[in-house]
């Protein structure tokens, strides 16, 4: 899965910007410690899949934004 925002206003959100972020943190947390049951079409058998965020590409300013 690939997640983008763009928020090039002046009037972005800034360091508020947890707020959009809340839900994700929320669902990624429980996808990792849950997980999910899933389908594999290779083998033809069902598993259960854990999420993680595995890296992020920011420029400078949004690295400011989401940590602080």
């Amino acid at each position: 899965m690939m997640m983008s925002l763009l928020i090039p206003d002046p009037q972005a959100p800034g360091k508020d910007m947890d707020i959009y972020l809340h839900s994700l943190v929320d669902e990624l947390k429980e996808l990792w410690s849950d997980g999910f049951e899933t389908f594999d079409a290779s083998t033809g058998e069902c598993f259960k899949m854990h999420v993680a965020v595995l890296w992020t590409i920011n420029d400078f300013p949004s690295y400011g934004n989401l940590f602080g």
